[in-house]
């Protein structure tokens, strides 16, 4: 019995300690006996293992592909071009703050991410209650505001009607400098606001102001904050609210770091939100954008040229989303009617040709269609819109208007009078889009004997150097108006110096006598007509004015309108629920974020 049992652990022990050989590495071994079938059946045997490898890594992946790639669908990444400065580094944020103008997009989609207003006004000039609900006591007069319940700036301090107050009171004291003016408060000078208690205040109007709502569609900031600004420090970073901004809005700033810059879901905000981060990664032009769409490195780019979108719109990965047309923008050929301009933009017959020769359905060709051609100041979506005959394309009718004024075509293809060609610069965004838009108006004017040379600066530099002095002859540039048929800041002559919107200078040739004082003077119609359309409340009194304006303006042509824009995205299709309808402007596009979600698609093409 003994003898049997010490024979069993002896062989047991002999098995453990000759395992090693026995599978492996003796002759006699089980790989071995494999290796020796597998070399026997080559290359049978080459394809069935590939076989095997391949269906075993399909059946993982079709399985569990959660398990293999992590996909974080509560971080929405987004690229933005910045561009660069003069010594090649990517362009910085100087200031977050949503009271001062700015052209940097960036600022403006941090600024309504992280700041909300108290009301905004849609496409359709529909009012929507944000911070604040609002009853019309006196409609043009008089409006009573109530903050809605539970309001909380980013740092947990309740909402109350002493921000509201503070903000208020800075918009008025910036409107006291030229360089921190803006629309919300040149407004506010004319609006009285009276608190009632921590949430209900009203705003009594000193004077109609036409656009009332849309003037205090201003963003609201934390009255604790904002003691230190001023119109001498509010453009700067030194302020500490410009460099760490405090909101009501969906999402907070956490970081900036160089090339990104990282948001974080606002804990107080009053709605749910898919996104527990928002990260803006920062590149210098739109192909390193590109590059990092195309890696997985960001879910969407905003912003995009036409070139792009004619090249990605068909790959399947990606969605090209547009907005709406937006009516309270357009793109225009602006003459300089000053001093500083070519004397012979002061004839009429010249500006009428040349509004007559640009053929705006090209123009809309080389922006895919998406954009709607403008022919005035006032858009078709308005009750003041006015139908009548405004220039459109006819190259025989812009040629019979410059031989009747005396223009005659020479030899060099090239129209003179008077030993003085017509021929003049045309300054444009040194942007591919703009720039495609500027060769169609050169080519265009250069069929009927008008040479338009096109020079190209960037955006600031058209600003700052050019549109501010009015030094330039004609400039490719689009503006931003009231949904509101008010356009009294884009017309007005008391508008010409900045921050006044009259880039082209304009004073109406026509006149009318009206009392001045107690005098009877003669002034310019157009102005007149804006002043008295500011008057009125109802749209009936107030679209007879207009329709006078627009009269005025088709006739005498200040200004070649040419089209009314969309806005366009790129977004990786896993990105879902994105609507970009009835939006205002390019960071509009984040008024839905709160129902956007991230899936994950396998796609097998």
């Amino acid at each position: 019995m003994f003898g049997f049992a010490e024979k069993f652990l002896y062989s047991f022990r002999d098995l453990l300690w000759n395992y090693p050989d026995n599978l492996l590495f003796s002759k006699e071994s089980l790989l071995q006996a494999f290796f020796r079938i597998y070399q026997k059946f080559r290359p049978l045997s080459h394809l069935i293992f590939f076989v095997l490898i391949y269906s075993l890594i399909f059946l993982m992946f079709a399985s569990d592909l959660h398990g293999l790639i992590k996909v974080n669908t509560e971080i929405y990444q987004e690229g933005i071009i910045v561009g660069t400065d003069e010594n090649g580094d990517l362009q910085k944020l100087s200031r977050i703050n949503p009271l001062i103008n700015t052209n940097i997009q960036l600022e403006k989609d941090l600024n309504d991410l992280i700041y909300e207003s108290l009301i905004r006004v849609d496409q359709n000039g529909t009012v929507i209650p944000v911070l604040a609900d609002y009853i019309v006591l006196k409609e043009g007069e008089q409006y009573q505001f109530k903050l809605k319940e539970g309001l909380q700036w980013q740092d947990g301090v309740a909402v109350t009607t002493q921000d509201v107050e503070a903000t208020f009171s800075l918009i008025q004291e910036l409107d006291k400098d030229p360089g921190t003016s803006t629309i919300f408060s040149r407004a506010a000078s004319k609006i009285d606001l009276t608190i009632l208690d921590e949430r209900s205040f009203e705003f009594k109007l000193k004077s109609v102001i036409p656009a009332f709502f849309e003037s205090i569609s201003f963003k609201i900031l934390p009255s604790h904050l904002i003691s230190d600004l001023n119109p001498g420090n509010i453009k700067a970073s030194d302020p500490i609210i410009n460099r760490k901004p405090v909101g009501t809005g969906p999402f907070r700033l956490a970081s900036y770091k160089d090339n990104n810059v990282l948001l974080v879901k606002n804990e107080y905000y009053r709605n749910p939100i898919n996104f527990k981060e928002i990260q803006f990664k920062l590149y210098p032009d739109e192909l390193s954008a590109v590059d990092a769409l195309r890696s997985g490195q960001v879910h969407a780019i905003s912003d995009v040229s036409f070139d792009l979108v004619r090249e990605i719109r068909d790959e399947k990965l990606y969605q090209v989303y547009h907005s709406n047309t937006l009516y309270n923008q357009y793109w225009a050929l602006y003459f300089n009617l000053g001093e500083s301009g070519p004397a012979f933009f002061k004839e009429k017959p010249v500006r009428q040709a040349i509004s007559s020769a640009i053929n705006r359905k090209l123009m809309l060709e080389a922006l895919l269609g998406y954009a709607e051609e403008a022919h005035g100041p006032i858009p078709p979506n308005s009750f003041a819109y006015n139908k009548q005959n405004y220039y459109s394309y006819d190259k025989a009718k812009a040629i019979k208007l410059l031989d009747d004024a005396g223009w005659k075509l020479g030899i060099d293809g090239i129209r003179a009078k008077n030993g003085v060609p017509l021929s003049f610069d045309l300054l444009v965004i040194d942007n591919p889009d703009r720039i495609k838009i500027a060769e169609v108006i050169s080519k265009d004017l250069g069929e009927i004997g008008i040479a338009a040379k096109i020079s190209k600066e960037n955006l600031q530099t058209i600003i700052n150097d050019h549109i501010q002095t009015k030094q330039f002859q004609t400039v490719l540039y689009g503006v931003q108006t009231f949904i509101d048929p008010d356009r009294y800041e884009l017309f007005h002559s008391s508008q010409i110096v900045h921050p006044g919107l009259n880039i082209s200078s304009y004073v109406s040739t026509a006149q009318v006598l009206t009392v001045v004082g107690r005098e009877t003077k003669k002034v310019p119609q157009v102005d007149d007509v804006l002043d008295d359309a500011r008057k009125y409340v109802d749209k009936p009194s107030r679209k007879k004015k207009y329709d006078t304006f627009q009269a005025i303006i088709n006739d005498e042509v200040p200004v070649v309108f040419l089209y009314y824009p969309q806005e366009l995205f790129i977004m990786n299709q896993r990105v879902k629920n994105v609507q970009f309808n009835n939006i205002n402007s390019i960071e509009d596009r984040f008024l839905t974020i709160n129902s956007w979600k991230i899936e994950y698609q396998l796609t097998i093409r």
